[in-house]
């Protein structure tokens, strides 16, 4: 087998994201659950316990927020490749996705492979703060989601990668 890519310590950010997903979603639920039980009593708040309804939105709205970064970032994780081989007497990719334990290995076909788009990920805040995060958007037959190449990885053969990948 070769290997074509890796994302380096891309993958440590991308990781660390993930566990901060994972405390962010436990802290949160955490928090949905006192306001569920609390809205209302604190001083500040009145002092009255508020409606069982109102409660219930409340807390399950702040819930809400701290899963839904957890689910999408495994979301992420499942699409984020961490690493490419090429197996030639196959003809097929092996792509390492990653997830928050461990890591998921994906072999698709070369002919599978639809064609990849460089995305420059380049985007600028009105506060003049620029965040820079190209990547390569790799299209598979039968998967509705792209894969994703952080372009800030490497390449340890970018001719074959471009071949491979069906660069456009």
């Amino acid at each position: 087998m070769i290997q074509i890519y890796t994302a380096g310590t891309q993958l440590l950010k991308v990781r660390a994201l993930m566990i901060l997903s994972l405390v962010c979603a436990l802290a949160a639920s955490w928090w949905g659950w006192d306001l569920f039980q609390t809205q209302g009593l604190r001083p500040a708040d009145g002092g009255v316990l508020a409606p069982l309804a109102t409660r219930l939105a409340l807390g399950v709205g702040v819930a809400s927020l701290g899963i839904a970064f957890a689910v999408g970032m495994w979301v992420y994780g499942r699409l984020y490749v961490g690493a490419l081989q090429y197996d030639q007497t196959a003809q097929a990719l092996h792509f390492r996705t990653i997830g928050f334990a461990g890591s998921g290995d994906m072999v698709i076909a070369e002919s599978d492979v639809l064609g990849s788009t460089y995305q420059p990920g380049q985007t600028f805040n009105t506060d003049g703060v620029s965040v820079d995060a190209p990547w390569i958007k790799v299209a598979i037959r039968g998967k509705r989601l792209p894969l994703i190449l952080d372009a800030q990885g490497s390449f340890s053969d970018v001719a074959l990668a471009a071949r491979l990948l069906k660069a456009q």
